[in-house]
């Protein structure tokens, strides 16, 4: 997944910054500058847990090179233990 490019529509944007206090560019930096783990779910779906200011995971489609977010949120405990887990 290298090369990733991050799409985040208009209506994810508002839920993920008016839910949970996360805007696009802190996740963005977050998946550039903190060493995401990424954990394939199902199908074309996956999760990526990371740590730059603080952590968060994100939960999102991969197709060709390209991520499209469905949600993300600050990271629950037993997320940031799988992150710090070596």
């Amino acid at each position: 997944m290298k090369n990733l490019q991050i799409h985040v529509s208009h209506n994810v944007q508002e839920k993920v910054l008016y839910k949970h206090g996360i805007e696009v560019d802190e996740l963005k930096e977050a998946l550039k500058y903190g060493k995401p783990k990424i954990i394939k779910l199902e199908g074309n779906t996956y999760m990526a847990i990371t740590h730059y200011l603080r952590y968060i995971t994100m939960i999102f489609e991969y197709n060709k090179s390209i991520a499209n977010v469905i949600t993300a949120y600050p990271s629950a405990e037993s997320q940031i233990r799988r992150y710090n887990k070596k």
